[in-house]
């Protein structure tokens, strides 16, 4: 089936604008500034050239979400009394619109970069291929002490390389091994999809499984339990109905593994078999919780319920958490929480429905429509949405800026093949 191609915005892009938003997104986890540069040199002349931002109605809806941020942040900077207890720093409300705001208008502005096919799988590339350096600073720190951090360019480009200590993972590039895992995460289906459509090239199947083989090694040294389950989630979802058939045994032994190492259900020869070939700092990640996650969320919860139209502000969590147990916690680890909590639940509502719209409907696109071929690339980034969202309900990474920037692409992607599906169904009906 021949390539369908939106409209009249595909002749318009330049390829030089093109290859700038392939390079910005190719340069973002490893030289964050420069990548952000060149993303928005794209994002600039995508908002130009794509005329009409409000006859879109999901815009209009990130619009309306927008005013509404903008509205709670000032109510917590001019009636914040209520809230004098907690001693929260309200002009962080106004600097965490930058999370949202600015995403709103990248999510039409990336759309012109994404909107056929090629397109897609050229950004995936380009994000798979801008990941090399994130793996190879991984198996570094991990195994050969490259310890940082590293930076260039008064400062411009920082890598943290953090020393591992304790039960603490891998971190390459990033600071925090959460975010170093939803990274590998995300651009793990593409490095899939690059295996699955190599497989006639000897080559090209040697080299795709040696990627693919160090983002599963790097995933498990971050020791992040997410990322853990995210990894084989995606690469089972993406295997097809074949894969799907495994996930549940799948789950169940790895269960079963984890906790008869942490507590001695088959026995104690059986425990001290599996803690003698399962590193510590793996097995550990289930054994030392400071606090339950249940504990967070209730925390979270009663507070939205306390405030449940403009919200505590943002960045307020850690702040109400301290006062109330005396404990530390940077966020509310749920990010549907964390914005509900930061901006009330109206904003939070607004914000969230055409997120999960985008999801809903791209699913049905790739996994449930019949009638057009579909690209394993599209389906791969389906997946990659599907990860994101997945663990943003056990943690809160979307505030690093890769991770953030990443996502919105991949919903703007995500708007193109919701799109694209409408078209070859007109064609049918003779419309």
């Amino acid at each position: 089936m021949q390539e369908v191609k939106l409209d009249k915005v595909e002749k318009k892009i330049p390829k030089l604008f093109n290859n700038i938003f392939l390079v910005g997104s190719f340069l973002l986890p490893s030289a964050f500034t420069l990548g952000t540069g060149f993303l928005l040199i794209s994002v600039i002349y995508g908002v130009y050239i794509g005329k009409g931002y409000l006859k879109d109605k999901l815009n209009i809806i990130f619009f309306i979400a927008g005013i509404f941020l903008i509205i709670s942040a000032f109510i917590h900077s001019n009636f914040n009394d209520y809230l004098s207890n907690y001693n929260i720093n309200h002009s962080l409300s106004w600097i965490g619109l930058a999370n949202w705001i600015p995403f709103f208008v990248c999510f039409w502005g990336f759309q012109p970069y994404l909107n056929s096919k090629t397109k897609r799988r050229s950004t995936a590339f380009a994000l798979l291929a801008g990941t090399l350096p994130v793996i190879i600073t991984g198996i570094g720190q991990s195994f050969f002490k490259w310890y940082g951090p590293i930076q260039t360019l008064n400062g411009l480009i920082v890598w943290y390389q953090r020393p591992i200590e304790g039960i603490t993972g891998m971190t390459g590039l990033f600071n925090n091994p959460n975010y170093t895992g939803l990274w590998l995460n995300l651009i793990l289906p593409f490095c899939l999809a690059e295996a699955i459509n190599s497989r006639s090239n000897k080559l090209d199947r040697i080299i795709t499984f040696i990627f693919s083989f160090s983002f599963a090694l790097c995933t498990i040294l971050t020791n992040s339990r997410a990322a853990w389950i995210c990894i084989f989630l995606g690469s089972v979802v993406i295997f097809g109905k074949k894969g799907l058939k495994l996930i549940f045994p799948l789950i169940i032994s790895i269960c079963l593994i984890i906790s008869s190492t942490i507590y001695p259900i088959f026995g104690n020869k059986i425990q001290f078999f599996f803690r003698s070939i399962i590193p510590n700092n793996i097995w550990m990640e289930f054994a030392d919780f400071q606090i339950s996650r249940l504990d967070i969320w209730n925390t979270a919860l009663k507070n939205i319920i306390n405030f449940p139209i403009f919200g505590t502000g943002g960045g307020s969590f850690p702040d109400i958490y301290m006062y109330e147990t005396g404990l530390w916690k940077g966020h509310a680890h749920n990010l549907p929480l964390e914005l509900f909590l930061s901006y009330g639940i109206p904003a939070g509502i607004i914000i969230l429905l055409p997120i999960i719209y985008l999801f809903i409907f791209s699913t049905k696109t790739i996994f449930f429509n019949k009638l057009i071929k579909i690209s394993i690339f599209d389906k791969a980034w389906v997946i990659s949405i599907m990860l994101f969202l997945f663990s943003q309900l056990v943690d809160v990474q979307y505030f690093d800026g890769r991770i953030s920037i990443t996502f919105w692409i991949l919903l703007a992607g995500a708007k193109n093949i919701i799109d694209e599906d409408k078209l070859p169904i007109n064609f049918i009906k003779g419309k």
